[in-house]
């Protein structure tokens, strides 16, 4: 593994066109590996019983299974072993890294990233996303809440997702809420006891007299004095009084349903919380029904809780948080993996029909696609490293051009920054237009990695913009060309602090159906904003100018835009016509501006485009055609 990450880190930076290419991007497809400094696995201890270690060889099994099938990208791995008196389990992480000096160590390889990771684990003996009952337990029953299946299906980060989560576990018990859970248990039974409200009421009322001695012991630790003593005795026995007292009204209220499984209103429920007030812990309103906000009790009974003392576990839970594209490849790539990787049937027949596995050596499910997956981030970091990918031949003044059609349709723009979270941006064709053309992601900035900076003081920028048609909204799509004075962030961010000039173009398109009234919204803002500033009014810096854009519509989805900076002056063009020039801006407050257009020696060290679609989950905005030279 140790020479996995070093040849990781080396692939990132071999290349001599390295510097050109943005670090954090080469990262997010990078295939990484798992840490080889042990320094998070710190939690067993040095001296073990006979059974301690039996357990650790099965903690062990868990590294060797997660290993084999699952391989970080875009982050780096580490696991921690667990060994308890009742369960056990490995947690591992996935952490963000980078080229920073400090997440590098001597020898240059990847460090975690301080507090920036995500966890999975695979569990022995533990039912992930649970919460204990506490008031309730003691050492021979374990009460619990367990957010029921489905819970949290609001999210819409999971409208797509699989109610089973895979093919490769359907045969097997799986459990969405917080987390999402594949469990392996004898016979796919899990020794889970639903709890009646008969059954939920007793044992509150059993527990009151042992709440009520804890409490005392407390009491006794707070006061010395006798007298304070006895009247905080007498007030926590008022309390509890009160307590009993609800407990006998809520099994008259449901005297008839006593044999009813036991759902209760509070997730984390404490003796307080169920019988102190008038609120009814079983009553559960239909929205809370329809939301799934509601949780049932189950209860591991003292048979049970005997046997998950010993080395082989009642049941198995691999538990990990839902991910999906939109969350880029560390994560995706990680979700994907351990759903359909991990050799789930392997790992059963191991704990509960080892004679199955006898002399067969663990293979990760469906491994050709793993290898696939693998091989396909190797291919693009290679692809990455070929500075001229996406570059056609140059005449002498133009310093850039991008039409995309070295790109994959689907895939990522070659040698362009973007983040691999949320809606990112993809190649993609467009009906009617010819070429290709990139998909720019909601809110997601992409900028071209091999533009050579500054810009020359004088210059055009031209591209072509494209909306999707028949559209409903007042708008349709919409985008912002940003350039900026200030050198990027070291992940290809754009830099805002410090001093320096920042230039925004947001084009939006309309709806012809408002043509003829004062509902028209299309329109192009451009705003000029410089630190130190100059254009000041009423404690507002910048200028700007607002051009009612009838070029770029629903049924006219394309325009030509061009942008010029000749003479520290700003002018914008639509298809080739002059619809803004910096010397007609005005200040935010309608006065004219002082300076107008760009401070004198003005280059540009950014280039930016972002989506600023209202509708944007509808209606796509496209660019393509980038073009820049010299005047």
């Amino acid at each position: 593994m140790k020479k996995l990450l070093l040849v990781s880190v080396l692939l990132l930076m071999q290349s001599p066109s390295f510097a050109q290419l943005n670090p954090e991007q080469r990262i997010q497809d990078s295939v990484i590996g798992w840490w080889n400094n042990p320094y998070f696995d710190n939690k067993l201890k040095l001296d073990n019983t006979p059974l301690e270690k039996k357990k650790i060889a099965n903690v062990d099994k868990f590294v060797e299974w997660m290993k084999k099938s699952y391989t970080p990208v875009g982050g780096l791995g580490t696991f921690t072993r667990y060994v308890n008196k009742n369960n056990y389990k490995v947690l591992f992480l996935v952490w963000n890294v980078s080229f920073e000096k400090e997440w590098l160590d001597a020898k240059g390889h990847f460090k975690p990233i301080d507090e920036e990771n995500t966890p999975f684990r695979i569990n022995a003996n533990i039912i992930p996303a649970s919460y204990p009952v506490t008031f309730l337990n003691t050492p021979d029953q374990f009460f619990f809440t367990w957010p029921p299946d489905g819970y949290g299906g609001a999210d819409p980060n999971k409208k797509n997702m699989d109610p089973r989560i895979h093919p490769n576990v359907y045969k097997y018990i799986t459990h969405i809420n917080e987390d999402v859970t594949v469990f392996l248990a004898p016979n796919n039974k899990l020794p889970f006891i639903p709890v009646t409200i008969g059954d939920y009421l007793r044992e509150s009322e059993g527990s009151l007299d042992r709440n009520f001695q804890n409490e005392k012991e407390k009491i006794n630790k707070q006061w010395s004095d006798i007298k304070s003593r006895e009247n905080a005795y007498t007030y926590k026995q008022n309390e509890f009084d009160r307590y009993r007292a609800a407990i006998a009204k809520w099994r008259e209220k449901y005297k008839n349903k006593l044999n009813e499984p036991a759902v209760i209103r509070h997730m984390q429920p404490t003796i307080i919380s169920q019988f102190f007030g008038d609120i009814d812990p079983f009553a559960i309103s239909e929205n809370e029904k329809a939301m799934k906000q509601y949780y049932p009790v189950f209860k591991l009974d003292a048979a049970t809780i005997e046997k998950c003392k010993t080395d082989q576990p009642q049941w198995i839970a691999v538990s990990l948080p839902y991910e999906t594209k939109e969350r880029g490849n560390q994560l995706y790539e990680m979700y994907t993996a351990i759903t359909q990787n991990l050799n789930y049937d392997y790992i059963y027949n191991y704990f509960f029909d080892p004679e199955k596995v006898n002399g067969v050596a663990y293979k990760p499910a469906n491994e050709d696609q793993l290898n696939a997956r693998l091989n396909s981030y190797r291919k693009k970091t290679a692809i990455a490293n070929n500075a001229s990918a996406n570059t056609t031949s140059l005449t002498p003044n133009v310093f850039f051009m991008d039409d995309f059609s070295t790109s994959t349709e689907d895939g990522d723009p070659a040698n362009w920054y973007f983040r691999k979270f949320g809606e990112h941006s993809s190649i993609a064709s467009v009906k009617g237009q010819t070429g290709k053309w990139l998909n720019l992601g909601y809110n997601n900035v992409v900028s071209p990695a091999l533009l050579k900076k500054p810009l020359s003081e004088n210059f055009t920028l031209e591209y072509d913009m494209v909306t999707d048609g028949e559209f409903f909204s007042g708008t349709g799509g919409a985008a912002s060309l940003i350039l900026n004075t200030r050198p990027s962030n070291t992940d290809g961010t754009e830099n805002t602090y410090n001093n320096g000039t920042r230039v925004t173009i947001n084009i939006v398109s309309g709806n012809e159906a408002n043509h003829n009234d004062n509902n028209y919204r299309g329109n192009i803002k451009i705003d000029i904003n410089s630190t130190p500033s100059v254009n000041n009014q009423n404690f507002s810096e910048g200028i700007f100018y607002t051009y009612p854009l009838r070029e770029f519509t629903d049924k006219k989805t394309k325009v030509h835009v061009a942008v010029k900076v000749k003479g520290a002056v700003l002018t914008v063009l639509i298809n080739n016509k002059q619809v803004a020039v910096s010397k007609d801006f005005k200040m935010l407050y309608g006065g004219s501006c002082i300076s107008c257009g760009l401070p004198a020696g003005t280059r540009f060290n950014g280039v930016f485009w972002k989506n600023t679609t209202n509708d944007a989950e509808n209606v796509k905005v496209y660019i393509s055609n980038v073009k820049i030279s010299k005047e």
